[in-house]
């Protein structure tokens, strides 16, 4: 018991580390300066419960449910060899990030355009000052629908060799810490090949012409190639948030948002009817 408590602990401890260093790099050039500090230590405080209630669904689902559905059903299917050389390990390390980008890219698009997603997933988007610490900013129920519909079928048709999966997985945190900064980063013709912050600032827009678009975390060409795609225009960096202007900022009410959407007054009915809710109000 006082080892795992430890362990969260220091869990918790480094990924404030994380957030501080990039706290302060954001105050460098603010894509919206002068956030409320308020809307900071919310998120923070989100972390925390959210950390309590997601980690043991996170471990059993990696350590169990993936590699019981691995065993039973023979998978995975391509075996990635184990890279010879620079070359190779930097092929297999494009590979799996492109692997991963692709399921999160649909599951990500699905949370937008499935009703009864959108409701566990605009807790997320009600943030109107993005900043680092909006990357955790998640319902509980989100790492279990990652691990349902990224990390699983992944899992069941891929296999990496010579890959530490691990260090891999810490830089999709940092990246994902990077992508929700609060930084007036203008990427140029980067912008193309690789996500930045004003390309996920555009993701988070409630303006009319942003909504929909720019899915992936990591490569823009799933974007591209699935017709979802807004090229960030100079000095483009928008307010974010719901268009309703609800920002659910309450522990309580974050952690029930979805379940109280989905159970309330008529909305099995009306999501069966085909009459959803807006996906943006």
């Amino acid at each position: 018991m006082l080892d795992t408590s430890l362990g969260f602990l220091k869990y918790l401890l480094t990924a404030f580390l994380l957030y501080g260093i990039f706290i302060v790099v954001e105050r460098i050039r603010p894509a919206e300066p002068h956030q409320p500090f308020r809307k900071i230590l919310f998120n923070l405080q989100w972390y925390v419960l959210y950390s309590v209630v997601s980690l043991g669904m996170i471990q059993l689902g990696l350590n169990l449910v993936v590699p019981t559905l691995q065993q039973w059903l023979g998978a995975p299917l391509w075996h990635i060899p184990a890279p010879k050389n620079i070359w190779g390990y930097g092929l297999a390390v494009l590979t799996y990030f492109l692997a991963t980008d692709f399921f999160y890219y649909w599951f990500h698009r699905a949370q937008h355009q499935i009703p009864l997603l959108w409701e566990q997933h605009k807790f997320h988007h009600s943030d109107t000052a993005l900043n680092v610490t909006s990357t955790r900013r998640v319902h509980w129920l989100e790492d279990p629908l990652v691990i349902l519909f990224v990390a699983l079928p992944i899992g069941l048709l891929l296999r990496f060799d010579g890959l530490e999966l691990g260090i891999l997985a810490f830089v999709e945190i940092l990246w994902l810490q990077f992508i929700h900064m609060n930084l007036r980063l203008e990427l140029g013709w980067l912008g193309r090949i690789i996500v930045g912050p004003q390309h996920h600032r555009l993701h988070h827009s409630f303006l009319p012409e942003h909504l929909d678009r720019n899915f992936a975390v990591f490569f823009p060409v799933w974007d591209m190639v699935f017709g979802t795609y807004y090229k960030p225009l100079r000095r483009e960096f928008p307010a974010t948030g719901l268009a309703s202007g609800e920002t659910y900022d309450q522990l309580w009410i974050g952690f029930i948002l979805p379940l109280r959407e989905w159970f309330g007054p008529g909305y099995l009915g009306r999501f069966f009817k085909g009459n959803c809710p807006e996906r943006r109000n």
